[in-house]
């Protein structure tokens, strides 16, 4: 069950190609305080926040679930001699406080926005994501191709060589999110947090979090639980991924778990032309080794 949990963090949402989902084009500010260098572009009626260093050719780089702009931080800054690298907060991730009060974070929505985003910043550029935020740069990619003129997909963007064949762990993570949600309301967001994270983890694993990693899941708290309540997943097919024409590196982790190296597995076959990297030292968060992945990087992007 931790396994199938685990594979659905990963690619838990359905390719949806409507980046139609826009709202409204007027300027937008934050509501909330935004961190020492921390800025925002009003996209779709909704202020992205986003921090930048560096100059050279623009790369974007994207979170997880459970994450924001913080994940890439040590990975961005080492892309800073070559690179402008940014680094960006998807929709209702810190730093804004949000209690999961609306429905407009999902797939559809983060999609659209993060096209948007890229318009805004001068396209193409180079798109880097991680888990959800791959799956969410992959969308971007087949959507919009011509704002992406690399991508590199880190263990994210759910990719299937059996057509027609259904996740079967939809029902069991709408289950978990709606558990989690209620345990937020009514024991606080560390029950919660606790119970989501030994269940998908292992037991005890909360216990073990570094603080900084547990504060960084408080502060996105509720976006695994709307995570849960978006459309199933409808895993992009493998002839669809192998018509991508950028450039493609697909990347992983070396003590990744056998689901994630299937995903990564696909995808390769399903596009030969792709490049591969293996971090090594590290599992399904690659940045955790961020001079191999800077490496990997630099190696691939320029």
């Amino acid at each position: 069950m931790k396994q199938r949990f685990s594979r659905f963090v990963r690619h838990s949402v359905a390719a949806v190609a409507a980046l139609g989902v826009s709202g409204c084009e007027t300027p937008a500010s934050p509501g909330w305080t935004l961190p020492e260098g921390v800025k925002t572009l009003p996209v779709n009626g909704y202020p992205m926040a986003y921090s930048e260093v560096g100059r050279g050719p623009t790369v974007v780089l994207v979170h997880g679930i459970w994450s924001d702009y913080r994940a890439f931080g040590t990975v961005q800054r080492g892309l800073a001699d070559r690179f402008r690298a940014v680094s960006v907060s998807l929709r209702h991730a810190y730093p804004q406080n949000w209690d999961g009060s609306d429905t407009t974070f999902s797939l559809a929505q983060h999609t659209a926005d993060l096209a948007a985003f890229i318009e805004k910043l001068g396209a193409p550029v180079r798109l880097v994501g991680q888990s959800y935020g791959a799956q969410v740069a992959m969308e971007v990619a087949r959507a919009r191709p011509e704002l992406v003129s690399k991508l590199v997909l880190a263990e994210g963007g759910s990719v299937t060589d059996r057509p027609g064949t259904a996740d079967d762990t939809v029902a069991t993570f709408s289950k978990l999110g709606a558990r989690t949600g209620q345990l937020f309301r009514t024991r606080g967001i560390d029950a919660g947090l606790e119970f989501a994270v030994d269940l998908m983890a292992g037991a005890g694993a909360w216990s073990r979090y570094p603080q900084v990693v547990k504060d960084i899941h408080r502060q996105n708290a509720w976006t695994l639980v709307a995570l849960a309540r978006d459309a199933p997943p409808q895993p992009v097919s493998c002839a669809e991924f192998g018509r991508m024409k950028m450039p493609v590196l697909l990347m992983t982790g070396e003590n990744t778990s056998p689901r994630h190296k299937a995903l990564v597995r696909v995808q390769s076959t399903c596009l030969p032309t792709a490049s591969t990297a293996t971090i090594p030292g590290v599992g399904h968060v690659v940045q955790l080794n961020p001079s191999a992945v800077d490496a990997a990087l630099k190696h691939f992007l320029p």
